[in-house]
């Protein structure tokens, strides 16, 4: 399926956040400055990151302390703003936010609901990174595991080029 600007279903029913937003450095590399993930929910995300078809985990090429998600180049079909660098994706960092763009369309509701905020480079360095880029916060605990595991997974998608509905059993990507 190609990319649509209908808010794919990993997204649909994202809850709100509890509690404030945590500060993000506006210096590069831009870390979450509390609140930070536990370490096995971090290892988790990269878990499941590396389950995504064509996915391979490895140091970003960024100096930014962060795993990078890189796309199989066969499967890399998004336009370029679904990218960070090459084929890189997503980043997923020492302090468990993820560094991911999104399609504004399907930015906005994460943004809404108190997910993830843009990357401060976006709005101090003009230029430097698109507008679709998302720092999502860490998550804290298995809950907001899941959805921050959601906001992955839109990323993936939008890196594919196209957004998956649910298949018979009832998963996503």
């Amino acid at each position: 399926m190609r990319i649509s600007k209908d808010l794919p279903p990993m997204l649909r029913e994202l809850p709100p956040r509890p509690g404030r937003p945590p500060r993000i450095d506006v210096r590069y590399p831009c870390l979450q400055q509390e609140d930070v993930s536990p370490p096995n929910l971090r290892e988790e995300l990269l878990r499941r990151a590396a389950g995504l078809t064509g996915v391979e985990i490895r140091p970003t090429e960024l100096s930014v302390p962060a795993m990078a998600l890189v796309l199989d180049e066969s499967l890399a079909e998004g336009q370029p703003e679904a990218f960070i660098r090459g084929r890189e994706f997503a980043l997923i960092r020492t302090d468990g936010s993820v560094h991911v763009p999104l399609m504004p369309e399907w930015g906005e509701p994460v943004l809404q609901k108190g997910w993830a905020c843009i990357h401060p480079l976006v709005r101090y360095m003009a230029g430097v990174l698109p507008p679709q880029n998302l720092i999502a916060y860490a998550p804290r605990d298995e809950r907001e595991l899941e959805t921050v595991w959601n906001i992955v997974q839109a990323g993936y998608c939008y890196a594919r080029g196209w957004i998956v509905e649910p298949d018979q059993e009832g998963g996503h990507p």
